[in-house]
């Protein structure tokens, strides 16, 4: 379950690996309908990572998968217009399905480093 005490475990966790890295992250957490659940600029992020942040985040759930595999398999079956559906997606690292066991019950996107960097923080946020 994605209970408040959980989102905040985390936020937490993601703000604490991002400024390890001196990155200034935009973390944005999803619920399993893609709807926003919790979202967070760091000081000094720019504007443009939140909406890819909330992408990300939104890309994990509709696809069940890791926004970079996402994007891996848009590129092996050439099928670059995906990206346009839903209102946008992100085909590339720092998205995150949220699982309970088994189940889905969330998306995290991480946006401000490297696509590689926002993987590693949203790996982080999720152990």
């Amino acid at each position: 379950m994605l209970d408040g005490a959980r989102v905040e475990a985390i936020l937490g966790r993601a703000r604490e690996r991002a400024a390890e890295l001196n990155i200034a992250a935009c973390i944005a957490i999803v619920d399993p309908g893609a709807h926003l659940v919790a979202f967070h600029r760091m000081d000094g992020a720019m504007l443009g990572p939140i909406d890819v942040s909330l992408r990300k985040a939104r890309t994990a759930v509709l696809f069940q998968a890791p926004t970079g595999d996402f994007g891996a398999a848009i590129r092996e079956h050439d099928l670059e217009g995906m990206t346009l559906t839903n209102g946008g997606l992100a085909a590339f690292h720092g998205g995150l399905p949220i699982r309970d066991g088994e189940f889905l019950v969330g998306g995290l996107g991480i946006s401000g480093g490297s696509a590689d960097q926002d993987l590693d923080i949203a790996r982080h946020a999720l152990r």
